[in-house]
């Protein structure tokens, strides 16, 4: 990877990588590469095979971090750019990081920590992090060549070109920035224009005024997006719209269409193989699909759960600094649970894990929650166990709808459409649902609400 962007620096060094839409400023492949260089001299202290974790917003700094990685053979560790102090300590002691990148007052800064080097396989260049569904981190070891088959696989899956220009608002930090956003500029020169917002008016003029043609957002973004007055005006130059990091809901893809005249695409993955599916037609999610294979991507399923095969899957799992779980090669068992139809579009229909045991019933939120939405007046609902003692669970609803809708007419008519045990007997009537940056749902802060 590192040489196929030092390649194309070399042939075309004033080429715009970067672009900073806040200030308009530009850095070329050849400044790109030259930073890079630079960070690399300040890791020199590191040894082939530490862990360097960077906490940084999206700049060129990151991406020439990077870039200093590959160089000096480490493994690199990024980390969200939003963690509190807490969080990062706990994420260096956990996995035993050498060094940490963060910028400061003087710029970026490298501290470095004492620190045993995990014993990971040779080739292990990304670890990409994971809350886990304990809460304790856990690391997604990738290699490089996993990096640049997921590249692969997403630059001819969704044709993006070396000449597009990727908007860049998504974290660099995140499995889907890295991939739609960091690895297409260093494997095809893909020039990225660099946003750290997500106004939606901001996202329109920065587009326009820096011709951007490939837009990746979350569904946050796209809803806010359909928000605006149709006399402020639209998008001139971009012809593909994606949306990954959390479900795209029916209703927002089918107003930003109407608003915008494009759909969004639906863009599916995970952190432990890249891109798995994606919505070629546009419009998925409002045929309740999140359309078919990527590119070079295998898909079954074995009682239900989706089994992803190619050379995109990561090497395996990183549980602390000694403790490395690797997967089968190729092969990862996701833990979703889909239908396939015969076209191949692929149906979630549930997470294994996310199954609601109520008194020994299982109940599969999703199917909870398609009801809800036949609501007349329901906008949004998410479905989800709250502890209950000896019975397991209880099956527990965040609804947001118009002021006209009651708790009596959920209940009633979830009464009338499902079994009695799957009937939330928590529902709570709010104004939006809890998300992420990434525009997922905060499953804890619906516990609390």
């Amino acid at each position: 990877m590192l040489s196929h962007f030092l390649s194309l620096a070399a042939q075309a060094s004033d080429t715009p990588a970067l672009i900073d839409g806040a200030t308009g400023s530009v850095i070329t492949r050849g400044a790109l590469a030259a930073r890079g260089r630079e960070i690399a001299a300040q890791l020199r202290d590191v040894a082939q095979g530490d862990l360097v974790a960077v906490q940084l917003p999206n700049s060129a700094d990151f991406i020439a971090t990077f870039l200093a990685a590959l160089e000096r053979k480490l493994v690199f560790v990024p980390i969200d750019r939003d963690a509190t102090p807490t969080e990062v300590a706990r994420i260096l002691g956990h996995f035993s990081i050498r060094a940490l990148v963060y910028r400061a007052e003087r710029g970026v800064t490298v501290t470095l920590r004492n620190a045993i080097t995990p014993s990971l396989p040779g080739d292990a260049r990304l670890i990409k992090l994971s809350s886990g569904s304990t809460g304790t981190p856990k690391g997604i070891v990738t290699s490089e060549a996993n990096l640049i088959a997921d590249c692969t696989n997403i630059c001819a899956t969704m044709e993006i070109r070396a000449d597009d220009r990727n908007f860049g608002a998504i974290p660099f930090s995140h499995s889907y920035g890295f991939s739609n956003l960091v690895t297409p500029l260093l494997m095809q020169g893909t020039a990225i224009v660099i946003s750290n917002e997500y106004l939606p008016q901001s996202i329109v003029d920065l587009c326009n005024r820096f011709e951007c043609t490939v837009v990746p957002g979350i569904p946050m973004m796209f809803d806010h997006l359909t928000s605006l007055p149709i006399e402020d005006g639209g998008f001139r130059t971009v012809r593909t719209f994606l949306s990954a990091g959390a479900p795209l809901p029916a209703a927002t893809s089918r107003r930003f269409r109407e608003r915008f005249g494009l759909s969004a695409h639906t863009f599916y993955g995970c952190s432990e193989c890249g891109g798995i599916t994606y919505d070629r037609e546009g419009a998925a999610v409002e045929r309740g699909t999140v359309g078919r294979a990527m590119e070079n991507v295998t898909l079954t399923s074995k009682r239900g759960r989706l089994i992803v095969r190619g050379d995109n899957v990561a090497l395996g799992y990183l549980h602390d600094a000694n403790t490395f779980q690797p997967f089968d090669e190729g092969v990862f068992v996701t833990d979703d649970l889909v239908d396939v139809r015969d076209n191949g579009e692929i149906i979630i229909t549930g997470r294994a894990s996310e199954l609601i045991n109520t008194a020994g019933k299982k109940v599969n939120p999703r199917e909870v929650e398609h009801v809800l939405l036949q609501i007349e007046g329901v906008r949004e609902a998410k479905v989800y166990g709250e502890p209950a003692g000896a019975r397991g669970d209880v099956v527990a609803a965040a609804v947001v709808a118009s002021a006209d809708v009651t708790r009596e007419q959920i209940r009633a008519w979830c009464l009338a459409h499902l079994s009695p045990h799957k009937v939330p007997r928590i529902v709570k009537l709010i104004e939006s649902i809890p998300v992420d940056e990434r525009g997922k749902v905060k499953r804890a802060a619906l516990t609390a609400l």
